[in-house]
């Protein structure tokens, strides 16, 4: 099996401010979100061993992103912190959630004017990689995080195809910005 590693990401959160009610999907192992924001954030992952792991803050609760059990316009903010690499973009066999699947439960279960806030990497394969690897150094207000996320390559993904995704939804990207092998987007439920 052959790796792809990107060269070890800094990513500063500490000017990071999300109010309100918070989703966080696919939320756990390092629980990023939830350090960062405290017992306002509900934390979403498919496996319970992903949430077991994660630190114990806020309400952890083991549910498919492509299946939200919440009411509409639920949330002010939703969080997806490197968990849409681990989802297909568009329909396809090998994963049983596409991230434009997910993206629109986000969208269902947001309040109108509420913000979607989006951290990931990009991706996109060459020929002789069979899996995908980022390092990351992480700084939140009060520690500093390394971590490592890795999946079987079997997609691209980028800033525009997220976007893109998005807007077909109904989110009027507000935020987009791509540096050193990750994106970061912010969009809004509704019009700006």
């Amino acid at each position: 099996m052959k790796y792809f590693t990107l060269d070890k990401q800094t990513l500063d959160l500490q000017n990071i401010n999300i109010d309100g009610r918070i989703l966080d999907i696919g939320g756990g192992g390092e629980g990023i979100i939830a350090q960062l924001c405290g017992d306002n954030t509900i934390v979403i992952d498919k496996r319970r061993d992903e949430l077991e792991e994660s630190p114990d803050i806020g309400i952890k609760i083991v549910m498919d992103a492509c299946n939200l059990q919440f009411l509409d316009e639920t949330f002010d903010n939703i969080t997806c912190f490197y968990s849409l690499m681990y989802m297909d973009v568009g329909a396809a066999p090998c994963r049983p959630c596409p991230t434009d699947a997910a993206l629109r439960e986000a969208h269902r279960v947001l309040k109108p004017g509420g913000h979607l806030w989006i951290w990931d990497a990009i991706m996109s394969q060459p020929a002789d990689a069979d899996v995908f690897v980022v390092p990351l150094d992480i700084t939140l207000p009060n520690k500093s995080i390394s971590t490592t996320y890795g999946i079987s390559w079997y997609k691209a993904q980028s800033a525009h195809t997220v976007a893109n995704i998005c807007e077909s939804i109904g989110f009027t990207i507000v935020e987009n910005i791509s540096y050193d092998g990750r994106f970061y987007l912010r969009a809004v439920k509704g019009k700006v």
